[in-house]
């Protein structure tokens, strides 16, 4: 019989977690555009003009107004997709390239007026950083990333590895019950884990703090999360601070506002979220000790859902702040359940849309934006939800035989 000591030593993992963005929504876009570039561009010399036709059914309620006639000569330029659906017509923007020649010309629509402008050649990094969804998402800074370091800083403490040792005790009681071989064994392997720990050293978060707009919050024992607003203007945060246990307290902070949550103790933090304005904000956690998702908002509501049904996101509503909360196939509003998808659907929350009184679902999938009052339409360029005369609705945009156009419907 061969016996194997093994000896364990500290060691620190550190988690990252990534998540979800800013702004208001289409997941459509991408997919869309290679289905067009391929009609388009087309693999021979002969690019083709007509864009996939947008398969629709509106009802009355849905308007349709012409904002331009490409020339024969003209294009929609895919490659730039920071495409502006403002709150009126002559609000929207978005880039034509004229084709011929050894050079393409590219001019961007706005207020109504064609500007020259240099074509974007492929790039689109200035639009990456602001992913669009259904309703105003938060940003969490991925744990030790630059982002995160840019506004976390942590003060360490170094601790020395403890030398594995065994007494002489321990090892005549070894002695009583192995061959003189297999205890020579062990104490080879005791003197080569001596040797690789020696002088060696780890490291611990002594304590952590925010500094955000040049104002310092903290210290704390230790940041957990860092979520920020989508213009980039306010952080929300999870933090640890000292308590009598060994544990420490877990709370909500923001620079939004003074208010703090306190998590309870046996919660463990998922995400943090916020309406627009920040006038409310909140967090969910996973209550261990009940088995629920626990959400909390800072007016005060308090919803949970069960454990075992997972969790997708959990966000404000566009209208009236109230809490939309998605598990791997249920919709809850308020706490609630008001929609239960079938287990190949999968929703991005990005792509839902709840109204106020939460009995109407819009959602997005395949190209497809389906209305919940039974309308629908194919392959829009982007969608958005504008106010207009304090009321919401769905604005999107969309090209059909070389004319772009905008649609809009009552949300």
């Amino acid at each position: 019989m061969k016996i194997k000591i093994c000896f364990l030593f500290p060691f620190i993992v550190i988690l990252s977690i990534n998540v979800a963005h800013a702004q208001l929504l289409n997941k459509l876009k991408n997919k869309a555009n290679q289905e067009v570039n391929k009609l388009e561009k087309g693999a021979t010399s002969t690019p083709q003009t007509q864009a996939p036709p947008n398969k629709n059914k509106l009802s009355a309620n849905v308007t349709r107004t012409s904002v331009v006639k490409l020339g024969t000569d003209e294009v929609f330029d895919y490659s730039e997709n920071c495409i502006d659906l403002g709150a009126s017509l002559d609000q929207i923007s978005f880039v034509i390239s004229k084709q011929g020649g050894s050079s393409s010309q590219c001019y961007t629509y706005k207020n109504g007026t064609r500007t020259p402008v240099a074509c974007p050649n492929g790039s689109t990094a200035g639009c990456q950083t602001v992913l669009q969804c259904s309703y105003s998402a938060l940003k969490e800074l991925e744990m030790n990333s630059d982002d995160f370091k840019k506004y976390v800083s942590n003060e360490t403490e170094s601790h020395s590895i403890p030398q594995p040792t065994v007494t002489d005790e321990q090892l005549k009681a070894m002695a009583a019950y192995m061959t003189p071989a297999q205890l020579e064994e062990v104490k080879k392997g005791l003197a080569e884990a001596k040797k690789q720990t020696a002088g060696q050293s780890y490291s611990t978060i002594k304590s952590s703090s925010i500094t955000f707009n040049g104002k310092k919050y903290g210290p704390y024992k230790l940041v957990q999360k860092v979520f920020l607003s989508a213009d980039g203007k306010n952080f929300f945060a999870i933090v640890t601070e000292d308590k009598s246990n060994s544990q420490g307290q877990n709370k909500m902070i923001t620079s939004a506002s003074p208010k703090t949550l306190i998590l309870g103790d046996m919660d463990s933090p998922v995400s943090c979220f916020a309406s627009p304005d920040n006038s409310d904000f909140g967090y969910v956690a996973m209550g261990l000790s009940s088995q629920k998702y626990v959400v909390v908002t800072s007016t005060g509501k308090t919803y949970d859902r069960p454990l075992n049904t997972g969790f997708s996101g959990v966000w404000f509503s566009s209208i009236g702040n109230h809490v939309i909360f998605l598990s791997q196939n249920q919709l809850s509003m308020d706490g609630q359940v008001i929609k239960t998808f079938s287990n190949e659907e999968s929703p991005n929350p990005c792509d839902l849309f709840v109204s106020s009184d939460g009995k109407g679902v819009t959602t997005i999938k395949d190209n497809k934006v389906s209305f919940a009052d039974g309308d629908y339409f194919e392959y829009p360029l982007k969608v958005a939800i504008v106010y207009i005369g304090g009321k919401p609705y769905y604005k999107w945009m969309a090209l059909e035989n070389k004319e772009v156009v905008i649609y809009q419907k009552p949300y």
